[in-house]
């Protein structure tokens, strides 16, 4: 990986990397990971993981402030994907779960966190196949 700064790389550049990374997804039909986008990115993945966490660190411009934006958004994008996937029916969860604590700061909720009840509530149950 080449891990070129932010600076060098030009938003239309960043876009069209994250768009390669999508496409790829989708061809493929498999979900859109941050891997891939860090692969599309040229960078590695602990570059990548500090642009989304925000430790990222080079000149504040405009220009780069929308760039972190659009790997931060695309990063989002690729957690929904990931969490879409696992919930097809014949998709085992355990690979997404374990991405999603790697890569997502999903992780064990503390005892206390979870104690109570909460309503469930089920957007469009007619359309859930059986």
């Amino acid at each position: 990986m080449h891990n070129k700064p932010l600076g060098k790389r030009s938003l239309a550049c960043v876009r069209a990397a994250i768009e390669t990374a999508k496409q790829y997804a989708a061809d493929n039909k498999v979900p859109l990971t941050a891997e891939r986008l860090a692969a599309a990115l040229d960078m590695d993945l602990a570059v990548f993981h500090s642009i989304v966490d925000g430790r990222y660190r080079e000149a504040s411009t405009a220009d780069n402030t929308a760039k972190i934006s659009a790997i931060q958004t695309a990063f989002c994008e690729a957690t929904a994907s990931v969490m879409e996937h696992a919930m097809q029916r014949g998709s085992s969860p355990n690979m997404h779960m374990l991405y999603l604590k790697e890569n997502a700061g999903y992780g064990e909720k503390d005892t206390q966190e979870t104690v109570g009840h909460a309503p469930v509530i089920i957007l469009r149950e007619a359309e859930i196949e059986e």
